[in-house]
């Protein structure tokens, strides 16, 4: 999975498929940013997701201290990729909490999370279910 936005109009673009990561996203007439997590400087403790398995449900809270969640601040969407290559997605508004379950469907393996931060851009973090 690959994460760009467009310096443009800050739209941002997920690519799931890995045959179109290949290709170049083009917005406002120009190649939108390929995202790499923790490029900008903020606090971890807000930004970092927290992971954590309960039964078959994998629990995801955005930062060891709740991140805020404002119409100028907040984290708009939480996505899981699982080993097995399939991906979860949660869209957030500053009205929800900073949080997202996923259940595990017998999944195993490792499994990368990521959130993306209207302000301070993309995080991640990585587990390994067992």
């Amino acid at each position: 999975m690959n994460i760009y936005k467009c310096d443009v109009c800050k739209t941002v673009y997920e690519v799931i498929d890995p045959v179109d990561a290949q290709r170049e996203i083009v917005c406002c007439g120009k190649p939108a940013r390929l995202l790499k997590a923790g490029e900008t400087d903020a606090a971890n403790e807000k930004h970092v997701p927290v992971v954590s398995v309960e039964g078959d449900k994998l629990i995801i809270n955005v930062g060891s201290v709740d991140h805020p969640m404002t119409p100028e601040h907040w984290i708009t969407s939480i996505w899981a990729e699982f080993a097995d290559g399939s991906i979860e997605r949660s869209g957030l508004t500053p009205n929800n909490k900073p949080h997202t379950e996923f259940d595990l469907k017998g999944r195993t393996g490792e499994v990368t999370v990521y959130e993306y931060c209207n302000l301070h851009g993309l995080w991640k973090t990585t587990i390994t279910i067992e």
